[in-house]
């Protein structure tokens, strides 16, 4: 059998210990021998870290510039969608609304 091939490295370092965590509850979710409740749980568990890694992700590209509309095309909504999602909770310097 060959060896497993390395995780390539990321700017941060080696495979973080939150991915490692989702990759678990990912391998929850896809073993059959487990009860369906708990791969319920496995997958509410990866939906809200999900949920918080798009919360950051969408507060960094606010950071960066992006508009909410830009962010809505994105998510295929309406900028109005992606505001009440998201919330406005910092000011960005911009002026749309």
């Amino acid at each position: 059998m060959p060896p497993e091939p390395e995780v390539p490295p990321t700017p941060a370092g080696p495979e973080s210990e939150s991915i490692v965590g989702l990759r678990h509850l990912v391998n929850q979710i896809a073993d059959p021998s487990l009860p369906a409740a708990g791969r319920i749980a496995a997958t509410n568990a990866a939906r809200s870290y999900l949920e918080a890694v798009t919360r950051n992700l969408v507060e960094e590209a606010r950071k960066e510039g992006t508009t909410w509309l830009q962010i809505a095309d994105l998510f295929v909504t309406s900028e109005r969608n992606v505001k009440a999602r998201f919330g406005d909770l910092h000011d960005y310097g911009d002026t749309d609304d």
